[in-house]
């Protein structure tokens, strides 16, 4: 392929049962009395009575600053999981600017 070739990939639409797992996951919220985001990272698969244990709690007002912390410290390694939780913040920041709940996972 040229250089100046375009090249259009037209891209199926996949589902988290798709994704890799690493070895802990987020939850992320909205502490509404301090106006600030929060991103709870716990180690362990995220189901019922698996014992995962929360490790590290993130709180901040900016989104992208939570998210470079988190890739700082390696605890979400695999890129698909790493777009999701900057996906997810930047979800919960707009949504805290606008005043609407958040719930992550929901469109």
């Amino acid at each position: 392929m040229l250089p100046h070739e375009l090249l259009e990939v037209k891209v199926p639409k996949h589902s988290e049962a798709d994704m890799a797992l690493d070895s802990g996951f987020f939850l992320i919220h909205i502490d509404s009395a301090k106006k600030e985001l929060v991103a709870e990272y716990y180690a362990g698969i995220p189901c019922k009575n698996n014992g995962a244990k929360l490790k590290h709690i993130f709180r901040g007002k900016c989104g992208r600053s939570i998210y470079r912390e988190i890739a700082k410290r390696n605890l979400a390694n695999l890129p698909d999981h790493l777009a999701y939780v900057g996906y997810e913040l930047a979800r919960a920041e707009n949504c805290m600017k606008e005043g609407k709940r958040f719930v992550q996972d929901e469109e």
